[in-house]
């Protein structure tokens, strides 16, 4: 019960951090936006000029490289917008005064360890990609095990890295001592996040659904578009407010705290 108590109260800290530096809330939605263009501008011509590709055999494994190619940079690109979410995050608990551009500065001083991470993101996930593949149901039991112990034991994984500058391997291992300390508080906000983000999105389906009902086009349109709107925002703030919280949860144990980092007074 100390640790979920532990863990709420960290999550009280961060949402304070985040409702007094907002823009940090836009930062998912760029990174998400630069993701996809990144997908696109890799993945994009490497399926127009391979997908076709007389050589089959040849043609299949150049475009599935590319394919991989443009994961990592999309990952990467996600890490990066996590990354300055954190870095934002920890130096208003520090007492500074963040700004979206020192918050992306931070991250992108870390950019080299970052996209390692991307890769050690991505060839996890082609590997528990291949496990349901090549094993039917007890791949897909495995992989969602699998997945979900290395989303667990990866958890402070970018604080470590915007904070200590270490590979993504070291990050691993440490974020995984770190989880020794940390695993209630972990459980309680994961699980806190998840019904949060649940019951935030109801309205949006609820509204959508209802406008559908009518029958109508343009009142059908403009459910889907305010019911989108809303999950992207409901999406948005819950992303931020897990980086933040990643923050406040490293600094924490490391700094040896028995309670939960303050923010500053505005």
């Amino acid at each position: 019960m100390h640790r979920l108590a532990n863990g709420w109260r960290i999550a009280q800290a961060s949402w304070r951090v985040l409702a007094h530096d907002r823009e940090l809330i836009a930062v998912p939605v760029l990174a998400a936006i630069g993701a996809a263009l990144a997908f696109a501008a890799v993945a994009g011509p490497g399926v127009l000029l391979l997908g076709g590709s007389d050589a089959a055999q040849a043609g299949e494994v150049a475009l599935w490289l590319v394919l991989v190619l443009a994961t990592v940079l999309a990952t990467w690109v996600v890490a990066l917008g996590s990354a300055a979410v954190v870095a934002g995050a920890a130096e208003r608990m520090a007492g500074g005064e963040p700004t979206l551009g020192s918050a992306f500065a931070a991250a992108r001083a870390r950019a080299g360890r970052l996209l390692g991470w991307a890769v050690l993101a991505t060839v996890v996930s082609i590997v528990l990609d291949q496990l349901e593949e090549r094993l039917g149901v007890l791949g897909r039991v495995v992989s969602w095990i699998a997945g979900t112990a290395f989303g667990v034991i990866s958890f402070l994984a970018l604080p470590v890295i915007v904070f200590e500058d270490v590979g993504p391997i070291e990050a691993l291992k440490r974020s995984a001592r770190l989880l020794r300390s940390t695993w209630g508080e972990q459980l309680a906000f994961n699980f806190g996040l998840g019904l949060l983000g649940f019951v935030a999105v109801l309205p949006a389906v609820a509204i959508a659904a209802g406008l559908v009902a009518t029958g109508l086009l343009a009142l059908q349109v403009v459910g889907i578009v305010l019911a989108v709107a809303w999950i992207v925002v409901v999406m948005a703030v819950t992303s931020a407010l897990s980086a933040v919280f990643k923050a406040a949860l490293y600094r924490w144990p490391r700094d040896c705290r028995s309670t939960p980092p303050s923010t500053p007074a505005s």
